[in-house]
């Protein structure tokens, strides 16, 4: 064997190795990035890992992202109309002015997500943990969140003028200045709940009755 084959046959068996380092090294960010093109290309990616992934401004209207891992996310700006997003985990995801009209985030982990200014107008939130959700003027309207959990949440000049929020938690969540006509809270816990300035006319309260201006009894303040 000459030296220039020998040169030839070492190079390559560097660059195997090369390779074969370069595609076990990193397996997190190509599975990431296959789950990206997947949702780019179908506009589906069902229980597929989407954490920390830039998504903001783009249109996914009617996207399947049920299941779907979502953390820290940022989807700022995003058309997510009629998505589906059950059971999805968005903690800490970024989705300030986004549109998701008529989405389905039921049983949807929300914890510490922003969606301020987001348009949330008639989506199905039932059972979804918004624990320390950014709701500062979000639009609720119609939406339900039945049997989901608040607590802490900030949800100052919202709208949810005849939204379902039967049995579920707001404890310690402030909804100041809130738009709140017609809301359904019925067996729902207000401790803590901050209602200043918020406009709760016939709405129904926890012990079913119809608002009648006062929250105190019901642990809320106002």
């Amino acid at each position: 064997m000459n030296i220039s084959s020998w040169f030839r046959k070492l190079s390559t068996i560097a660059l195997s190795i090369l390779l074969s380092l370069t595609i076990f090294s990193a397996p997190a960010n190509a599975f990431v990035g296959t789950d990206y093109n997947k949702l780019r290309l179908t506009n589906a990616c069902v229980s597929c890992d989407l954490s920390g992934v830039d998504l903001s401004g783009l249109d996914l209207y009617g996207a399947v992202l049920t299941g779907a891992n979502l953390s820290q996310a940022k989807l700022s700006g995003s058309l997510l109309v009629e998505t589906n997003l059950e059971k999805a985990t968005l903690t800490g995801a970024d989705l300030s002015g986004a549109t998701l009209m008529g989405s389905r985030l039921s049983e949807a982990n929300l914890t510490g997500a922003d969606l301020s200014k987001a348009d949330l107008y008639n989506v199905l939130m039932i059972k979804a943990d918004l624990t320390g959700a950014d709701l500062t003027e979000a639009d609720l309207t119609s939406a339900v969140i039945s049997d989901a959990n608040l607590s802490k949440a900030v949800g100052k000049s919202a709208k949810l003028q005849g939204a379902i929020l039967s049995g579920s938690k707001l404890v310690d969540a402030d909804f100041s200045s809130s738009k709140m006509r017609n809301t359904k809270l019925s067996n729902a816990t207000l401790t803590g709940t901050k209602f200043q300035a918020a406009d709760l006319f016939n709405s129904l309260m926890p012990d079913g009755t119809t608002y009648n201006g006062d929250v105190s009894k019901f642990g809320a303040y106002q």
